[in-house]
């Protein structure tokens, strides 16, 4: 049923001008001329897995808390670079200087005519984009935090990415979750409302009672999450696991709320003939500072409990076994989607 509404990924029309970049976004691909000779490309063996500040100076005039800034980066064993066009000055105390000769660099990241900082995470994912230093130094922090050193035992084949869905983004879904699709469609072979109505079902799977999901119809919102999901998490799928991911299943919001109820253990998401096309399970924590419990466990690599940060996606194979685990304070909102090829 929910398999022939939308088979594709929509990747948007092509004559239609691109959204301005925003932390989350894979970094456009490009490459300065460093002054050492060195080509700054934030794909290169070099560059990739360090955090990278780029600063595109217009005047004079630079962004309050610089010094603070490039003080985090270094202690991040990250690089700065000052992209400069022709007749710019070419150095900054602090600063690698690189030559953005005809400013196309600059026009990559939307800095014509002003003064931007772009800080690209060691993924190659903006992590911040703007011209407030402080929250650059923000941004920098959180990736800090996140890459601190651990000992690794056992790890499932998961891959976890921050910020494919802005805050914003998150609460945009838990309203249309609040406000749309009031209509409830009976498990299984249900009767679906007319047009392009959004609705609810209960999974009642394995006789549990704590889970609402919202089957998002309207082209608007599939538009809106194809996008992101095409920007930022795709290309990483493929980068990860040699996938080309092009089809997926209707998107839904999950809503975990209470006592589960029934049996409660770990499954496969692409076991039975109707589903076995699936390739990748992908989930998206909405709200994960407003309730407890509701990890998700795979028990074949170990009981590690893994709960994304909001906005971050969690995509593993359908071929794992894993488990959502109790949620025992508040509401647990996630949008979740099956994605898988042409193999």
């Amino acid at each position: 049923m929910a398999l022939s509404q939308t088979p594709t990924l929509q990747p948007g029309t092509p004559t239609a001008a691109k959204p301005p970049l925003e932390a989350g976004d894979i970094a456009p691909a490009f490459r300065l001329a460093a002054a050492t000779g060195e080509g700054i490309d934030p794909a290169s063996d070099l560059v990739a897995g360090k955090p990278l500040l780029l600063l595109f100076r217009t005047g004079d005039a630079l962004p309050q808390g610089l010094e603070a800034l490039l003080a985090a980066v270094k202690a991040a064993e990250g690089r700065a670079v000052l992209a400069t066009a022709l007749g710019e000055t070419a150095t900054l105390d602090g600063f690698e200087s690189a030559a953005d000769a005809e400013g196309t660099v600059r026009a990559l990241f939307g800095a014509a005519g002003q003064s931007r900082l772009v800080l690209i995470a060691p993924n190659r994912h903006i992590a911040y984009i703007g011209g407030d230093a402080a929250a650059a130094q923000a941004a920098l922090a959180k990736i800090a935090a996140a890459r601190a050193t651990v000992s690794m035992t056992s790890h499932p084949p998961v891959l976890i990415l921050p910020d494919v869905l802005s805050r914003a983004d998150c609460q945009k879904l838990i309203n249309i979750f609040a406000m749309q699709g009031q209509t409830y469609v009976e498990p299984g072979h249900g009767t679906l409302p007319p047009g392009n109505s959004d609705y609810k079902q209960k999974i009642p799977e394995y006789g549990r009672k704590d889970r609402i999901d919202h089957w998002i119809r309207q082209p608007e919102t599939n538009a809106f999450i194809d996008d992101r999901i095409n920007r930022r998490l795709i290309p990483e799928i493929q980068k990860s696991f040699q996938y080309r991911i092009t089809r997926r299943e209707a998107y839904r919001i999950g809503c975990y709320e209470g006592e589960r109820g029934g049996e409660l253990h770990g499954h496969r998401d692409n076991t039975k003939p109707m589903v076995a096309h699936r390739r990748f399970a992908c989930s998206i924590n909405l709200n994960t500072e407003q309730f407890e419990g509701g990890e998700l466990r795979y028990p074949e690599f170990g009981n590690q409990l893994y709960r994304p940060e909001t906005g971050a996606a969690i995509t593993f194979s359908c071929s794992l076994l894993h488990e959502p685990m109790h949620v025992t304070k508040g509401r647990r909102f996630v949008l979740l989607a099956f994605l898988y090829g042409e193999t």
